[in-house]
């Protein structure tokens, strides 16, 4: 019986993206929920801008801040007659109002987009979604220690010095992550305890998984090609953001060591660069950005892109016929072209 129904919790659409063709997909690594620990009958709760700490034999994993403090999960919409006063959104009214108006402000954006893309599910209530995102968070941090103990030197990005702004990219991630470590020293034992708990879970649940050693290697080399030439021009990727590049690294890697059927593919830096930038979230663009690729990894695998090329020259034949024979008349009907841009 699923954990969070069993403790009355709605259970959370990003607990079900498939995590592995084998192993972990019979675990359910991404669709088995954590158990939750009673603390007298009250549900957990995060303080807006507090991170995160879960431990791990000996080790503390922190979730790295990034340059803004992410919407705490209580936050409400301020969109009309979307959200009931316990929290519940209504998912037709919320893609009502952003078909009417165009999308919705950018102080809204993050949120919406963590029902949009089901992080949350619609039917939890602002009481719940503390709870939920704790969970979230101490399994992807469970998640990321596994394929770091298995490659130890692929933990830090490894850079020839030659580019001045990597550099600091580096030094601004380690000052930041020994920021939030003297954060968690306050947290208190209520909240250390019940972490510990669900790091445990954590830990019993990925007992069984394996990684394709060589497969996740490759990953990584790409990803440590493409992630320094990432959207540095936006002003998240500047200054002190120059860190959240190394944040961007690490979500990639966990997605691929955990989906090795996608693994990495040349774009998705660029597509998981933007959930970072909205949500501003190393866990939360983790799992929003999985729950995406569920429905969208086929475009980045070899016959994926195959069937994108098909349907662009169908939709061209049918919008401009003139063009799309003029195409055919000078070899390039392969639109090879349409996915290089």
């Amino acid at each position: 019986m699923d954990t969070l129904q069993e403790n009355g919790l709605p259970h959370s659409p990003a607990l079900d993206i498939p995590g592995r063709e084998s192993t972990a997909k019979e675990l359910g690594v991404c669709g088995t929920p954590l158990k939750t620990k009673e603390n007298n009958g009250t549900t957990g709760r995060s303080s807006p801008g507090n991170h995160v700490t879960a431990e791990f034999g000996n080790q503390q994993l922190y979730q790295v801040p990034l340059v803004n403090a992410p919407a705490p999960s209580t936050t409400p919409l301020g969109l009309p007659s979307v959200m009931d006063v316990e929290g519940r959104v209504d998912e037709s009214r919320l893609r009502m109002h952003i078909f009417k108006n165009g999308g919705v402000s950018p102080s809204e954006r993050g949120q919406v987009w963590r029902f949009l893309f089901g992080m949350y599910p619609c039917s939890s209530t602002s009481l719940e979604r503390p709870l939920l995102q704790e969970q979230l968070n101490v399994r992807y941090h469970s998640m990321k220690r596994k394929w770091q103990q298995l490659f130890p030197a692929a933990v830090r990005l490894r850079i020839n010095g030659t580019d001045a702004e990597l550099v600091e990219a580096v030094r601004y991630f380690d000052v930041r992550q020994d920021r939030v470590q003297l954060q968690a020293q306050n947290q208190s034992d209520e909240v250390r305890e019940r972490l510990s708990f669900l790091e445990l879970q954590a830990q019993v649940l990925f007992e069984r998984v394996t990684f394709d050693l060589e497969e996740l290697q490759e990953a990584i080399r790409i990803i440590d090609k493409d992630v320094p030439r990432t959207d540095r021009n936006l002003p998240y990727y500047s200054g002190e953001g120059l860190g959240n590049l190394l944040v961007l690294r690490d979500i990639l890697i966990t997605y691929a060591a955990f989906h090795p059927e996608v693994s990495y593919a040349q774009g998705m830096n660029d597509l998981c660069s933007r959930f970072l930038e909205v949500l501003d979230s190393e866990v939360d663009t983790y799992w929003s950005f999985s729950c995406y690729m569920e429905k969208f990894s086929k475009d980045f695998r070899a016959d994926g892109l195959h069937r994108k090329i098909e349907l662009e020259a169908a939709l061209l034949k049918e919008l401009d016929p003139q063009l799309h024979t003029h195409l055919i008349t000078d070899s390039m009907e392969s639109f090879t072209f349409c996915h290089s841009q």
